[in-house]
């Protein structure tokens, strides 16, 4: 016998499809019709009006919040726009109209996103933080007898599984720590240990990492649960392993792990540092004309700000973003640069006529640079601020004028295939002009660097590029390859100016401004010479892995009576951000209040502060294992 359900489902598709043509469209007061706004909701947003089309969406809402299409294209339009508050509203109203029981399987797919976008309001919302489970907490004691020089590192992601810049500036931080006679151990994100097996625990260049794990992950887990459910699973960890200090390193959104460790730290009378590696509040969208003027720009830099003042101290890459820090508002004398660094024996320039030289002699030779001028980057090839486009453009124009040059971009990503084709359109690809090498394995990036004439960031002018410095320049100065930049502050903090000048600028997003660098020290082999020992001798002297220990066990050190007192100040000014261990334990049962999801979804109730309720999600003894 055949299965009718899909016909059932095709019958009823059918059906509120029929309902719909036959349900009158709303219109706004002066006569537009709902489809008529619908389409210029579109048009707008397509075209990357986002100003026109949010005002003209807040302006029919009122009127056509009941036209389904129209519902649809405002989330769109609000999403696009990053303006979290309407593409909320419109997602409830969305869920509202979703009465009819032939309506079920819909309702449940909104009501999921609904509650998702719940989760992201409740996260940058300043009266929220997340909470431990009452009976796990209940079972724990408080820190009083932390084990000297230890420090709990609190990341997103781990050697060996995430090898990235970001991985391996906590690799080598963590070995200079531990040479300055700290002892630190590394706890990973919750759910990101899974992957690697059973393995709850492992040594890692001989460092202790902890992998939290739960044996059911949620799917569609909204960010304030999944927030709840890594400081439940932190909690315990954090009470065997005593440490003196937390480090929160920031994560894909910023701030996500600062307020994990900062309600556990609370909890637990433990000091929080935070290492604010970079504004991911920059983020959230691939248009980066409308990335600071949305809301949820605004929301997730206020929600990392309020982490930095919460902190005990804040450790961040360069005196750039040191600045921006301490323009917020935090104390300078609670922030200190902790650079990006390099392993100046590892990464070092080639020595005339050894096995290395003769090995870059072949991959130039692979890759059809004899006797060609090369220039080049480093780096994943995922997002737009890298501009390697750049690079390709200035390749084009230096053939143009004379000079045989190739960029060489070492990489892949996202964009890969749209750097490709630009390269293919200005003819540059086919022409041996530029070069695309797709991701090289780690031990084979030292002679990528060393191929290299120029060493050139090209980043363009975005608010993330302008504070943050990247990694790879310092390992291409290691190495004494020439570096050329982009004019922003961060990476001229790292060549320098006048009679101090490691390296040259040019202006960003600016091909024939590069061209005209280029074209110098293609000229010029002295200079780039002398610019790559230049670089070389500032990195050994200033940009070395191994001086970052000194500086962290300083930092422990200094959390002292008086840095707890000046912690006690700061969050009693924000005591919505990180409630206290007996609110949390206290908050069982809570004072229940109705949100307007719950009402929709018919009931529910939220905890002080404007989270929202979850189910208890109890630990087993098998969470991880502590030695």
């Amino acid at each position: 016998m055949r299965d009718a359900r899909p016909l059932a489902r095709r019958l009823v598709r059918a059906g509120l499809g029929l309902a719909a043509r036959l349900t009158p469209r709303p219109s706004t007061n002066d006569g537009r019709g709902a489809a008529e706004v619908t389409t210029e909701l579109a048009r707008l947003t397509d075209a990357g009006q986002h100003d026109a089309a949010i005002a003209l969406a807040r302006a029919t809402i009122g009127d056509l919040g009941t036209d389904a299409p129209f519902l649809d294209q405002v989330r769109a339009t609000a999403g696009a726009a990053g303006e979290l508050s309407l593409q909320r509203e419109a997602t409830l109203l969305r869920l509202h109209g979703l009465r009819s029981p032939l309506h079920a399987p819909l309702r449940a797919r909104m009501a999921t996103n609904a509650r998702v976008l719940e989760g992201r309001w409740l996260e940058t919302s300043p009266d929220w933080a997340p909470t431990i489970e009452p009976s796990v907490l209940e079972g724990l004691t408080p820190v009083t007898d932390p084990v000297p020089g230890r420090v709990l590192h609190v990341v997103k992601q781990s050697l060996p599984r995430s090898p990235s810049g970001y991985t391996f500036r906590s690799r080598y931080n963590l070995l200079a720590q531990r040479d300055a006679g700290l002892d630190p151990v590394v706890v990973t994100e919750v759910d990101y240990g899974p992957s690697v097996g059973a393995l709850a625990e492992e040594l890692v260049d001989g460092i202790r990492t902890i992998h939290l794990s739960r044996e059911d992950v949620p799917e569609n887990e909204p960010w304030d649960a999944h927030l709840d459910a890594w400081a439940t699973a932190l909690a315990p960890v954090v009470a065997a392993v005593r440490p003196a200090a937390i480090v929160a390193h920031s994560g894909s959104r910023g701030y996500e792990g600062a307020l994990v460790a900062l309600a556990v730290g609370r909890a637990l009378g433990v000091p929080v540092v935070y290492e604010v590696r970079g504004f991911f509040e920059s983020l959230w969208g691939k248009d980066l004309g409308r990335v600071e003027a949305a809301e949820v720009f605004r929301r997730r830099r206020d929600t990392d700000t309020r982490c930095m003042e919460a902190a005990d101290a804040v450790v961040t890459l360069s005196e750039t973003m040191r600045a921006d820090i301490v323009g917020r508002g935090v104390p300078a004398s609670r922030v200190h640069v902790m650079p990006n660094g390099v392993d100046t024996e590892a990464f070092s320039p080639v020595e005339p006529g050894s096995e290395r030289a003769r090995a870059v002699t072949d991959l130039r030779a692979r890759l059809g640079l004899t006797d060609r001028f090369t220039f080049g980057y480093v780096s994943n090839l995922d997002h737009r601020r890298e501009a390697q486009e750049l690079l390709v453009d200035a390749a084009v124009e230096l053939n143009r004028r004379g000079v045989a040059a190739s960029a060489v971009i070492v990489g892949d990503g996202l964009r890969r295939a749209e750097i490709e084709d630009h390269a293919r359109a200005t003819g540059a690809l086919e022409r041996g002009e530029v070069v695309i090498t797709g991701r090289v394995p780690h031990e084979q990036v030292l002679d990528h660097y060393a191929l290299l004439d120029v060493f050139v960031v090209p980043r363009i002018d975005e608010r993330a590029a302008r504070l943050v410095s990247p990694l790879k320049p310092f390992e291409a100065m290691a190495a004494g390859r020439a570096v050329v930049v982009s004019d922003l502050p961060a990476l001229s903090e790292i060549v320098g100016s006048g009679d101090d000048a490691r390296g040259a600028v040019f202006t960003a997003g600016d091909a024939s401004s590069l061209a005209d660098v280029l074209g110098r020290l293609a000229g010029d082999p002295a200079e780039r010479d002398r610019l790559g020992a230049a670089a070389r001798a500032w990195v050994v002297a200033h940009r070395r892995w191994a001086d970052n220990g000194p500086r962290y066990a300083e930092i422990i050190r200094n959390l002292d009576a008086g840095a707890e007192m000046n912690r006690n100040l700061v969050q009693q000014k924000i005591t919505g951000l990180m409630p206290t261990r007996k609110d949390l334990v206290d908050s069982t049962p809570a004072i229940l209040r109705g949100t307007v999801l719950g009402s929709i979804l018919g009931g529910g109730a939220a905890p002080p502060g404007g989270g929202w309720p979850t189910a208890p999600r109890p630990m087993s003894s098998g969470t991880c294992t502590l030695r």
